[in-house]
């Protein structure tokens, strides 16, 4: 009993170090993703992405990612999981007569492989890690400052002016504001209206 149970968690044991793989491939792509996506509201109008999308807002992706990105991902990741299967297994040898009487204190339970699964887990995942990494070369546009996921760099960036108070129902478009007359600095936020973009060097509250 004792090497049939660690046959099993030596058999078992990749597919738990798969699944904590496809949870940190999905929030890299994730957090990779949502920063190319916020870049893009200094380039071009589009609607705010919410968890329940009210006017013109649009619903976040069901996977947290886009489904062109996230497809890929839980086929090659379902790939993977069934080849480890096919590569790493638990494989019981039984002592066989010829009478046919089997020897049960003969019985053998160790961990079979398998070398052709093996080399097909490797390409599968060789292919997901250049997959990220190509995502990683992707170019982010630097008009918008990067905040990630800091709530209070989030929040600097979206108070707009007086009088778009349902600005978030339309789509937005992030830059500078036209400078209401007294004020001395100009604003960036977003904006249902039309923005210009921001100078290098000039100061922006």
């Amino acid at each position: 009993m004792p090497s049939v149970t660690a046959a099993v968690i030596v058999a078992n044991l990749p597919q738990v170090m798969l699944s904590f793989l496809y949870l940190l491939f999905n929030g890299l792509l994730t957090a990779m993703l949502a920063a190319r996506e916020w870049s893009h509201y200094a380039q071009e109008r589009k609607p705010l992405r919410v968890s329940t999308p009210k006017g013109m807002q649009r619903s976040t992706y069901f996977l947290s990612l886009p489904y062109r990105f996230a497809s890929p991902l839980l086929v090659l990741s379902g790939a993977l999981h069934w080849l480890v299967s096919q590569s790493l297994f638990l494989a019981s040898i039984t002592t066989e007569l010829r009478d046919g009487r089997t020897l049960a204190e003969d019985t053998v339970s160790t961990c079979g492989y398998s070398p052709i699964a093996m080399v097909l887990t490797l390409s599968v995942g060789c292919l997901m890690l250049v997959g990220v990494v190509g995502v990683g070369f992707w170019k982010v546009s630097a008009d918008l400052p990067i905040v990630g996921s800091c709530s209070a760099a989030i929040s600097a960036a979206c108070h707009p002016p007086p009088g778009q108070e349902n600005a978030h129902l339309l789509p937005l478009q992030w830059g500078v504001i036209p400078r209401a007359d007294g004020d001395e600095v100009s604003h960036c936020s977003f904006s249902a209206e039309e923005v210009e973009a921001p100078v290098a060097g000039a100061k922006y509250a």
